[in-house]
């Protein structure tokens, strides 16, 4: 084997090109980085092939880190001739003393998300929404337990020879944040902390935005005006039944779907905008009407609510397991189960409902 050829096995332009944009960033400075021994196409366990760290004195001093591996770090990979691999790479700023080492929490947790995405195939994008459901830091006391998506303010979209690379900045909310997105826009909600918060720094100390009485009232005023604009929330966590005797209809949710669904209705129908809960081999269309209706067939269920039935139905989709009858719409029941929360091994963590 040539010494030519070992040198073209060796590049890694998109690598590089990550690298020239991170050194005009930081005026060169060299990261402290993290590397994978063992690849994951060669069966090790962390997707990413790295995570670099540097500090960040804009704003506030903080810790900005930077993956290396949702996209073609080395040769063209996938078939879209306009973006690299996923298409982004993900950034995290963490407010930080910066008196010892980096906390190393930040790059499993990263690589975490990574699993998530190499295993389903599903990437991430600006405005998407992700619960924890216990916080970001299983060692740590912190309300941060969700996180959300935006473009990295200061280093957004590059052009790498493997096609173009957005960097995805991770930022940590809090439980009654995610409230407030579902039945508004997380983009949004973001844009509004940015006017205090300009770097999206992620503090897991901090309280949340809504013990503040003019952001909750412009959150509740612009939700209120403009309703949710997510239209598709991914689960497997339904079931809908029909009583072959009657015209009654059950449908049954796990507790961990049942709050952010009924959020999320509230927040679309009304506003006549369906609205779509979407499994792996089945899905529901709730859309909106004069009158309570369904269908069900082999592939799909559809829902239409009136206004007042939609308030109605959705107060009752809580974290709470129970079974509910209603007056209006009365060809209704609704089911909502407890739901178990697992781990990577499939160990039990907790109990929704």
């Amino acid at each position: 084997m040539s010494e030519e050829f070992n040198e073209e096995e060796d590049r890694a332009p998109g690598w590089e090109a990550i690298d020239t944009a991170l050194d005009h960033l930081y005026n060169n400075e060299e990261p402290m980085h993290w590397g994978t021994v063992l690849p994951y196409n060669l069966g090790g366990e962390d997707p990413l092939y790295g995570v670099s760290v540097y500090q960040n004195h804009q704003q506030q001093t903080h810790l900005h880190y930077v993956t290396f591996g949702f996209s073609d770090l080395y040769e063209k990979e996938n078939d879209d001739p306009e973006w690299s691999g996923f298409g982004f790479e993900l950034s995290f700023r963490l407010a930080d003393s910066l008196k010892g080492e980096p906390p190393v929490w930040v790059v499993n947790f990263l690589q975490n998300l990574a699993r998530y995405v190499f295993q389903s195939g599903n990437g991430f994008g600006p405005g998407h929404t992700i619960p924890l459901n216990s916080p970001i830091c299983l060692e740590m006391d912190t309300l941060i337990r969700t996180v959300t998506f935006v473009e990295d303010p200061e280093l957004g979209v590059i052009e790498t020879p493997n096609g173009k690379v957005r960097f995805l900045q991770v930022v940590g909310l809090t439980d009654d944040e995610l409230d407030a997105t579902q039945c508004w826009n997380a983009a949004r909600f973001a844009e509004l902390i940015q006017n205090e918060n300009r770097l999206l720094i992620t503090d897991v100390e901090r309280k949340s935005y809504l013990e503040q009485d003019q952001f909750a009232k412009t959150v509740q005023e612009l939700s209120a005006q403009e309703g949710a604009s997510a239209s598709v929330m991914c689960s497997d966590e339904f079931r809908v039944l029909q009583d072959p005797k009657t015209s009654e209809v059950t449908l049954v949710l796990g507790a961990i779907v049942a709050s952010a669904l009924g959020k999320r209705l509230k927040g679309r129908l009304p506003f006549d905008r369906e609205f779509r809960l979407v499994g792996d081999d089945d899905e529901i269309r709730f859309k909106s009407g004069n009158e309570f209706e369904f269908a069900i067939s082999e592939h799909y269920s559809e829902f239409t609510f009136n206004n007042d039935q939609v308030a109605v139905v959705a107060k009752h989709m809580e974290e709470k397991a129970g079974e509910w009858k209603f007056d209006n719409p009365s060809q209704l029941r609704l089911i909502v189960e407890k739901t178990e929360i697992k781990d990577n091994d499939g160990n039990v963590t907790d109990v929704l409902g």
